[in-house]
């Protein structure tokens, strides 16, 4: 199957997909405007009777009650037409999608001499077998790409996949296409030099760098809600990085001026090895949340097969720059105080930021006291600096060198041999 053909298949999956949930929104909808509708029809009934025994004084104000429940009646009733319309439209446009795709589909199989299931398992299937596929071909989905945006959180992850996406483009000719994209979440919640690291690693190669920020960044979100992020809530994530970087794609696609769809290749440095949730994830996946007629997002995970002691062979092989903070032991370069990292690992977090003079402990103590919400259910922050607290007056300072995050997992040569060509890279 040639790469027009499978670019074809996808945008008719997209298709698909996105009229069966307008159709299902559209339904519930109507569901809804329907029980208010009830609602407020029994809200008349109930005071229409009453209106015969109610006292001359309260007559006006039994009066305007009633009428405001027959509008709100009317208001709703309204309300299920609507929902009705939007429905059937959406039924229809379901109706054909599947069709479309059913006909594409058939007619795939039958030159492939390969069996179909029924319709929606075919469009799974044909999904996940598509962008497989596409995923095994880096190359190949790189020079199809209009545009290829890679998320930069600045961490070992993304420094890799970025190195990866570069090395496959350069290949291709197509290293112009490429957009390193940088999500700030506020210098309350990121380690110092996150931001200046990642635009670093931009320029290594000559991209174009764009830093995307939220009105309102990590301790703000926390301080609005009430409520810290949990492993089921990650807003930090969201709201903060996904939505924010998401609204490159309409700017990218206005100065692209294409008059076709534009095909964007959304690159994240996730992995697999990272967690239950993660493993569930697929290599490359349509993301029909921020996909459109003028554009297909494909979001791809150029080290989802990675172990993290092969993202560190990457690093010292190629003598990729990272940030210190990984030489302290800290395994995640996200928030300061990551929701996700164990009690031992913010232990280590704190003790960091008293060497380093940052205020961030007693900042997030005093919000976590502030709101009444334990920054973990297992334990709270206050606890933590205590435990931190603890280990600086029998250990002292933290202290650490570097390379020691390459020495701790590749060993004291890789190390060094790192260093050196580190150095001669400079």
């Amino acid at each position: 199957m040639d790469l027009s053909t499978r670019l074809h298949l996808l945008e008719l999956i997209r298709v698909s997909a996105s009229a069966e949930r307008t159709c299902r929104a559209a339904e519930r909808s109507a569901r809804r405007a329907t029980t208010r509708r009830k609602e407020a029809a029994a809200v008349c009934r109930k005071l229409r009777p009453a209106l015969r025994t109610t006292r001359n004084s309260d007559f006006e104000e039994a009066l305007r009650t009633l009428a405001d429940a027959e509008r709100e009646h009317d208001a709703r009733a309204a309300q299920v037409d609507v929902a009705g319309t939007r429905w059937r439209r959406a039924f229809t446009a379901s109706k054909r999608a599947n069709a479309r795709l059913g006909e594409e589909l058939a007619r795939t199989h039958e030159m492939a001499g390969t069996s179909r299931s029924g319709r929606k398992g075919a469009r799974l299937t044909a999904e996940v077998s598509l962008l497989a596929e596409l995923a095994a071909m880096p190359k190949t989905l790189i020079r199809a790409a209009n545009a290829i945006l890679v998320q930069s959180s600045a961490g070992k992850d993304s420094v890799v996949a970025l190195d990866r996406v570069v090395q496959w483009a350069k290949a291709v000719g197509c290293l112009d296409k490429v957009v390193v994209v940088h999500a700030d979440i506020g210098q309350d919640a990121e380690w110092p030099g996150v931001r200046n690291l990642a635009q670093q690693q931009a320029e290594r190669y000559g991209l174009r760098f764009v830093v995307v920020k939220a009105s309102v960044g990590f301790l703000g979100m926390v301080k609005k809600r009430g409520l810290w992020p949990d492993a089921q809530n990650r807003l930090c994530t969201s709201t903060l990085k996904r939505d924010e970087a998401a609204k490159l794609f309409t700017q990218i696609v206005d100065e692209l001026g294409l008059d076709e769809q534009a095909l964007i290749v959304n690159c994240l440095g996730i992995r697999a090895a990272e967690s239950p949730s993660r493993r569930k994830k697929r290599e490359l996946t349509i993301d029909h949340r921020a996909s459109n007629g003028r554009r297909l997002i494909l979001t791809w995970h150029p080290v989802f097969h990675l172990t993290e002691t092969q993202i560190w062979q990457e690093i010292a092989d190629n003598a990729l720059d990272y940030h210190p903070v990984y030489d302290t032991l800290i395994p995640r370069l996200s928030c300061i105080f990551c929701i996700l990292a164990s009690f031992d690992v913010l232990v280590r977090a704190v003790r960091l930021c008293w060497v380093l003079g940052l205020p961030t402990p007693k900042t997030y103590v005093d919000l976590e006291e502030r709101i009444g919400h334990r920054f973990k259910n297992q334990f709270s922050l206050a606890e933590v600096v205590e435990e931190a607290a603890r280990q600086e007056a029998a250990q002292g300072p933290l202290t650490w060198r570097r390379g020691d995050a390459i020495r701790h997992h590749l060993g004291d040569d890789t190390a060094t041999a790192y260093l050196r060509r580190l150095a001669l890279a400079a």
